[in-house]
């Protein structure tokens, strides 16, 4: 935590080299715009769903990979010349792998499936750069979903609807000082709201010194 704020404490990077988000996660956008300057958000072309149902031979943490790579390869064509970030983030409990809801009762499933567990947060970012792999970061953290009745998950949702259904787990860390459901056993903040960017800008920043 310390060494992102850090870098939070430095000017914009200026590079001459666009970069690219291949995501619409508000969080990511805020992010990644607080250290760049030369930034634009594309919405990548790949359908989640179809591609786990294709690819459930891969773990939580492999599939984290993978989808934030071909999210990325997925707008290479016309931004091959700079760099292409593609991010993705998956949840395992009980081995597993819990996907965002397709409605509130699923959402209300994923909750009460998690209260009281333990759980794994699989996080990915992946960069292209000249059509080939640049930069990629894997981060597990490991969280604890406190233990809460079904009556507290029904006022939740009702309050918290887009954060419920834009979210696998449909939780939000960054609500967590609001309603206290989760306990940080072991992870960097960056890497738990799902954007690990640390290590790629301190790689920019020794290129360009």
């Amino acid at each position: 935590m310390k060494s992102v704020e850090r870098i939070k404490e430095k000017k914009k990077i200026e590079i001459n080299t666009q970069v690219i988000l291949a995501s619409s996660s508000e969080t990511r956008i805020r992010r990644l715009k607080s250290f760049f300057s030369n930034v634009e958000i594309v919405n990548h072309k790949i359908n989640e769903d179809k591609e786990k149902k294709k690819n459930k031979n891969l773990n939580a943490k492999e599939l984290a990979r993978y989808l934030a790579q071909i999210k990325a390869e997925s707008v290479n064509t016309k931004w091959k010349n700079d760099f292409i970030i593609g991010c993705d983030q998956t949840l395992e409990c009980m081995k597993k792998i819990i996907s965002k809801p397709m409605n509130l009762k699923e959402a209300k499933e994923n909750l009460l499936f998690l209260s009281g567990k333990k759980h794994e947060l699989h996080t990915c970012l992946y960069v292209l750069k000249n059509s080939k792999e640049y930069f990629v970061e894997q981060r597990t953290s490991y969280m604890m979903f406190k233990k809460i009745t079904e009556t507290q998950i029904e006022k939740y949702l009702r309050t918290n609807k887009k954060t419920a259904m834009s979210c696998v787990g449909s939780y939000k860390i960054e609500d967590n000082k609001k309603h206290n459901f989760l306990q940080i056993i072991k992870g960097e903040e960056e890497a738990i709201v799902g954007f690990p960017i640390k290590k790629f800008i301190q790689k920019l920043q020794r290129e360009e010194s």
